[in-house]
């Protein structure tokens, strides 16, 4: 699963928490953005956010509420969706239950693979809108939305109910723009302005990491040893060793104007934090484990970069159309891409 917190916003941007309530039916019918997705001839050719492979195939979503389906990510097909918000991220813990996360705080479920969706959640609170950046699920019934505004949901039910999950995290109104599990008893968030914290309780309690960097991360891949690569502006690049590890702060004391980035590697390395140099001045907004331990990450201006962190030998591509891309799969030694342009191979 890749999805980016801020990744539709900033492709909105460059292409052109929240008072959480459980949608009802009336309030839905009352709202034109929760009216059906327009059926569209080309839907695959337009602006996609979040990208997944699932049982039969791959999903993507993106601008108007659309979802795409496709058995090998060469043809696409439009299927039904309840929303006109742009949707930003998918995610599947079994073959037939998925879940969708967008703008207005929308939550989609399907029960069958992703064939067809139905509206869960949302929030239309105009004074401060509710994005739902990222979804993670423990199993079908158990998981969490994290998105705008320190923004964290779970639910224990299958998403029947969302409850808001209360942190400190919340007096900073940082995005939320991802959530990852890094082993049995951890958990990650990372966001904007260099929000990372973490959870050992499973996300029932969160601290605040001590963090070297003011710029936004926009996703986090788990390395499977208690530690996590982290991305995000200006081709900004981080490897923590151990999660667990890194002194934390409170969030009520912290003061993002008097905060500064921290270059030193020896500093770094007493804070729990390595800075991977990469050849690129270019926003990460997607990334992608590769089938031999490498990483490949996607962003601004078309940004295609391969590597192994380990030996920091990096490779840079551009697609050549230079438009943006947003989320990015390994499919057969090519790459299955997302972006402003749709779907894109390369």
């Amino acid at each position: 699963m890749t999805s980016r917190a801020l990744t539709a916003s900033l492709l909105a941007g460059c292409l052109a928490t929240a008072n959480v309530a459980a949608a009802t039916e009336s309030d839905a019918k009352d709202d034109p953005r929760m009216e059906p997705a327009e059926m569209m001839e080309l839907a695959d050719q337009r602006i996609l956010v979040g990208l997944t492979e699932v049982a039969d195939g791959y999903l993507a979503v993106g601008m108007r509420g659309h979802i795409l389906r496709s058995t090998d990510g060469k043809a696409w097909t439009q299927v039904a969706s309840p929303v006109r918000s742009m949707l930003v991220t998918l995610d599947f813990p079994t073959d037939s239950t998925g879940y969708i996360g967008g703008h207005d705080g929308v939550i989609l479920k399907s029960s069958d693979g992703g064939q067809e969706w139905t509206l869960q959640h949302f929030d239309n609170a105009p004074q401060r809108p509710a994005i739902i950046y990222d979804l993670m699920f423990e199993d079908e019934e158990t998981g969490f939305a994290v998105g705008s505004y320190g923004l964290i949901l779970r639910t224990s039910d299958g998403g029947e109910n969302w409850t808001p999950v209360e942190t400190d995290l919340e007096f900073l109104g940082f995005h939320n723009s991802q959530i990852v599990r890094i082993s049995d008893e951890m958990m990650l968030i990372v966001g904007e302005k260099g929000l990372a914290a973490r959870s050992s309780d499973d996300g029932q309690t969160w601290e605040m990491l001590v963090s070297p960097y003011t710029g936004s991360f926009f996703g986090a891949i788990p390395d499977g040893q208690g530690g996590a690569l982290i991305y995000g502006m200006r081709g900004r690049l981080y490897r923590i060793a151990d999660v667990s590890a890194v002194e934390t702060q409170s969030p009520m004391d912290y003061d993002p104007f008097m905060a500064a980035n921290v270059d030193d590697p020896q500093v770094l390395a007493e804070m729990g934090w390595e800075y991977l140099e990469t050849p690129t001045s270019e926003s990460f907004f997607g990334a992608t484990a590769m089938p031999d331990g490498s990483v490949t990450l996607v962003g601004n201006a078309g940004l295609i970069m391969t590597g192994n962190p380990d030996s920091r030998s990096w490779s840079v591509q551009t697609n050549p159309n230079g438009d943006t891309l947003a989320g990015v799969l390994p499919v057969n030694g090519e790459l299955l891409t997302v972006g402003r342009q749709g779907v894109e191979w390369h």
